[in-house]
């Protein structure tokens, strides 16, 4: 994956979160007409925190560098962090909308995404990390 290509799918990612917070912000959650639409939203953020998941864990297998897998992972954790954000603020307005549900899908796929940015991250430092001496028979 180019970086073009990540960023232009980030992108695209948050502007579903911004198009939820904005829809959450006009519509009635009071109308059903609004919660079905709101739903809709809801449906939108949750393509985009599973597919943003899947292309992370695509291209992170693929990077040679620990180091820069874990900042793959570190994005996808600012992206979620971002969607629990606006999620909390609507969760409970528009409850019907599966906005809760939602809400903890996220905050799993956060902690998946944190815990995956540790793992590089440690990796990474291990690779920098000689063998100590004599670990390892001397080849004649």
């Amino acid at each position: 994956m180019t970086g073009v290509t990540l960023e232009l799918i980030n992108s695209v990612n948050r502007w579903q979160i911004a198009e939820m917070e904005k829809a959450g912000k006009t519509l009635d959650p009071a109308l059903e007409a609004s919660g079905a639409e709101f739903s809709q939203h809801v449906r939108n953020v949750q393509a985009a925190v599973i597919h943003t998941y899947q292309v992370t864990a695509f291209a992170s297998l693929r990077e040679p560098d620990p180091a820069n897998a874990a900042m793959l992972w570190k994005e996808l954790s600012k992206f979620c962090e971002s969607a629990l954000t606006v999620l909390g603020t609507l969760k409970e307005a528009y409850a019907g909308s599966g906005t809760p549900e939602l809400y903890n899908l996220t905050l799993d796929y956060k902690t998946e995404a944190d815990k995956r940015f540790y793992q590089n991250l440690e990796d990474s430092e291990c690779a920098k990390t000689p063998a100590p001496e004599g670990l390892f028979p001397q080849m004649s």
